[in-house]
């Protein structure tokens, strides 16, 4: 159930105006999805649904030999290393691993673009990702945290 809600809001909200009109800037509404199935269920259904959401969404979107399924997948390995490793050590709020996955995640991207296009000089546009990647982290995490406050009522 997680994963279909995941694969249906990331399609939504690609199908949603642009708010910011900034290549490779958006909420990752998705994201919550992961953040619910890392506090309830644990690291290994997190890399699970994770990577088969970028899956899913590529085989229905894009196709798996695309460049937006490698920026994808990149900004998702990246992003999924920091909050296992920030996680499992150091116990983070969700607040923290969310800020920090949205920054990696353009990270990921960034890196992605320069072995892609063979543009090094891609680096600039970093900052960017990473500022925008924080803050919509942590809007994200604001409604993690209610969500999840919300699901735990529910499910006890």
């Amino acid at each position: 159930m997680f994963l279909a809600l995941g694969v249906v809001l990331n399609i939504i909200e690609s199908l949603l105006p642009v708010l910011i009109p900034v290549p490779g800037v958006k909420l990752g509404i998705a994201n919550t999805i992961g953040l619910i199935v890392l506090y309830f269920y644990g690291a290994k259904e997190y890399i699970l649904i994770g990577f088969l959401r970028v899956l899913l969404v590529a085989l229905l979107r894009t196709g798996i030999g695309s460049t937006a399924f490698l920026l994808s997948l990149s900004g998702w390995l990246i992003s999924t290393l920091f909050v296992l490793i920030v996680y499992l050590f150091n116990k983070a709020s969700i607040y923290g691993l969310s800020m920090g996955s949205a920054g990696m995640h353009g990270v990921g991207q960034i890196i992605m673009v320069m072995i892609i296009y063979q543009m090094p000089q891609m680096i600039n546009y970093l900052p960017i990702l990473v500022i925008s990647g924080i803050i919509s982290g942590n809007v994200l995490a604001l409604l993690s945290s209610e969500l999840l406050k919300r699901l735990d009522k529910i499910m006890k």
